[in-house]
């Protein structure tokens, strides 16, 4: 078994891999967006993250396996060099047959290419990686328990009667109070919506934000949605995260101005939204992408609870390829908190 990498979509696209890993992801039932082609299409062009695809092939050149990975980091010079890291969303896909091995292959050779561009390496589970276990151990990866929560779209009446009274009072009141539930009609419209996550992060989350231009591109992706709250015509909440053929709709970023207009609920009509914008058009479940560990007290978990979904617990795999930079880094995040 080898592997053969890819960088750039149209890389990929001009190869003669490209229709038979499409047919590999859709097929095989672990398969996502964010191990998808189109994933790879859309976050390349995205300043600050760099995606690298691994695929291995059988002796007779058959994909038996995929993984796709993209280092991200934050802000320039210093801040960038210290917060850089390998994310992968949802892999690997491995074949039915020998997916041990084919999971071993492909985390040691991204392990190769990641060490000197990466600090560490982080898999966020999306499905049960159980049976892969051996394989992360024997790589140096380090499971830890994080929590999710996925809303099944079967059908209207089922998600509402899923959700808390206290969900479906607010809904209705927000509704009712004037708020309207809209897409972008301008490049305005998204810095409106990023101008409040910006504050969010700076008042509350105290984390770094991804520029503007992952947001743009949110806009202006066939592959994703974004949802905008508005009151008299100012945007006042909103949410963005991929789409994925008429199967899964995800949340990757969520806020709202909360409790400043009387009977208005920002937050939840923006997460309401992509409910019900997946039950209208046939989607098979809505993913919040994460709700914290089960140790450790967060607020948003108990948010997303209220929305009806089933509680996960697929965990995270995390691997540290520079200890001395990951200490730097975790240190230069705890003064960007307290300063903020």
């Amino acid at each position: 078994m080898h592997t053969i990498l890819f960088t750039q979509f149209q890389q990929l696209k001009n190869s003669e891999y490209f229709a038979e890993f499409q047919q590999f992801i859709e097929q095989t039932p672990t398969g996502n967006f964010f191990q998808s082609p189109e994933f790879l299409e859309f976050i390349e062009p995205v300043r600050g993250y760099k995606p690298f695809l691994w695929l291995a092939l059988s002796a007779s050149g058959q994909i038996q396996g995929s993984l796709l990975g993209v280092i991200q980091s934050d802000g320039g010079g210093v801040k960038s060099w210290l917060s850089r890291r390998l994310i992968v969303w949802g892999g690997p896909i491995v074949s039915e047959t020998n997916k041990t091995d084919i999971a071993r292959t492909l985390l040691e050779t991204m392990k190769k290419t990641a060490r000197g561009s990466a600090i560490f390496i982080e898999f966020r589970n999306f499905f049960d990686c159980s049976e892969l276990n051996g394989s992360f151990e024997a790589s140096g990866f380090r499971f830890r328990p994080h929590l999710n929560y996925v809303v099944r779209l079967d059908d209207e009446k089922s998600v509402t009667g899923r959700l808390s009274s206290n969900r479906r009072r607010q809904i209705r009141s927000s509704l009712n109070a004037g708020a309207i539930v809209t897409e972008p009609e301008s490049e305005a419209d998204v810095l409106a919506f990023y101008q409040l996550l910006v504050r969010l992060y700076k008042e509350k989350v105290k984390k770094p934000l991804p520029g503007l231009g992952l947001f743009m591109q949110f806009w202006k992706s066939p592959s994703s949605k974004t949802f905008l709250v508005k009151y008299n015509g100012q945007v006042v909440g909103g949410s963005v995260g991929p789409v994925y053929r008429n199967e899964a709709i995800y949340q990757w970023y969520v806020c709202g101005d909360n409790g400043v207009i009387q009977g208005v609920h920002p937050s939840v009509l923006a997460s309401w939204a992509p409910i019900e914008y997946g039950l209208k058009h046939g989607y098979k479940f809505f993913d919040f992408m994460g709700a914290g560990r089960p140790d450790e007290e967060y607020g948003v978990r108990e948010f997303k609870a209220r929305f009806g979904g089933d509680e996960l617990s697929y965990g995270r795999y995390e691997l540290v390829l520079s200890p001395p930079l990951y200490k730097v880094g975790k240190l230069g995040l705890k003064v960007y908190q307290s300063l903020r």
